[in-house]
């Protein structure tokens, strides 16, 4: 049998979208604990509406909360530490998670260092955790990072750099996505999330993992992406309609389903070093090794590639095509040195495992130096 037809899926997170959702959720938000701590950054969830709703919540449920708002963008395990402490203060016995990937990923990590008092770094990332991670509650407010529907937190290590955590624990137990929290986002962070989601949609269709159901999953993302980036290309995010942020929320959603099922490969294995070294934002760090990875796949089994084409309805020419206009330009210089000391990080790189064919870290190296060294 073909194992490109099964539909293997787990994903036990129950996932409600739609308007006004998180105050029609009060009776699950309930359901989850008395005592909540609730994670953002300092200002995007006040303005998008979302903390005020949420906070309306726990008044209509009697619940007692407190607020950490100090994740800012790659969330740091040392910022998860702190709020861990907030929590067990509370006593909280609910995590819940206002924003993009980076307060929902922290939700995540917050939620086994609350239930853990003084667990290090090192045992975080063992997975021996003595006792099971809080429950979490996700309130997604942008269009991009998926994380509502995965079990990956995504965390700034203590020393400086990007590492995944990755366990069937951190499913969220509710994911609450109502897109008119996206309404407000300005055009770098509405661009920035939806090439995030692109990214997600075309890594997970080449990952070694994609079965029948990740890749329709992948391919109805990207159809949807394609429309709204081409928009945003033309008329910039201001011209963006309701309908179609709630379009672009669900296409994140779609992404995020898509990566739950395959992981992602090499743009965001790679992508990583430029978000904490060179301050670009998440998505937009990725998909400047999007045209790579494309190409790569075309080399190493070109009748996929003919398929992945078909399926979300482009010709190959006018996707790259859209990547490279809607992809920011950075100038970023590497010397021969900073290429040498990352070689490390992509030799046995899980995420770049799961592509299809090899990709080397001298290959890696290769890259670097065509697209940095001048």
């Amino acid at each position: 049998m073909n194992k490109e037809v099964d539909m293997n899926m787990y994903m036990p997170t129950r996932l409600i979208t739609g308007e006004g959702c998180v105050k029609k959720s009060a009776k699950q938000i309930k359901a989850l604990g008395e005592r909540c701590l609730i994670v953002t950054g300092k200002t995007a969830a006040k303005a998008c509406g979302a903390l005020d709703d949420v906070i309306e919540v726990m008044l209509e449920n009697d619940q007692s909360y407190a607020i950490y708002d100090g994740i800012g963008q790659n969330p740091k395990i040392a910022d998860c530490m702190e709020a861990a402490k907030v929590a067990r203060s509370l006593e909280a016995d609910v995590i819940i998670g206002i924003g993009g990937g980076s307060p929902l990923d922290a939700a995540k990590c917050i939620s086994v260092l609350a239930a853990n008092p003084d667990m290090s770094q090192d045992v975080l990332y063992s997975y021996q955790w003595e006792n099971s991670p809080l429950p979490v509650v996700c309130v997604g407010t942008t269009a991009g990072t998926g994380s509502e529907v995965t079990k990956v937190a995504v965390m700034t290590n203590l020393q400086g750099l990007k590492k995944s955590l990755n366990d069937d624990r951190l499913f969220p137990a509710l994911s609450l996505g109502d897109y008119r929290y996206t309404l407000t986002l300005p055009e770098l962070f509405t661009r920035s999330t939806a090439i995030d989601a692109l990214s997600h949609c075309v890594e997970s269709y080449f990952a070694q993992k994609a079965n029948e159901i990740s890749r329709c999953y992948s391919a109805r993302g990207i159809r949807i992406l394609l429309k709204q980036l081409q928009k945003i290309e033309k008329k910039g995010a201001a011209a963006l309609t309701a309908e179609d942020r709630e379009e672009l929320y669900n296409a994140s959603i779609y992404g995020g389903l898509a990566i739950h099922v395959t992981g992602t490969c090499m743009p965001h294995a790679v992508g990583y070093f430029l978000s904490e070294s060179h301050g670009i934002p998440h998505g937009t760090a990725c998909a400047q090794f999007l045209l790579e990875f494309l190409a790569h796949n075309r080399n190493v089994d070109p009748e996929y590639c003919d398929l992945f084409y078909n399926e979300i309805a482009c010709k190959e020419q006018e996707f790259t095509d859209l990547i490279k206009e809607v992809t920011p330009k950075y100038e970023i210089v590497l010397e021969e040195a900073e290429i040498n000391e990352l070689h490390t990080r992509w030799i046995n790189n899980a995420s770049i495992k799961k592509g299809r064919g090899e990709i080397t870290a001298d290959m890696v190296d290769n890259m670097l130096r065509t697209k940095y060294v001048k």
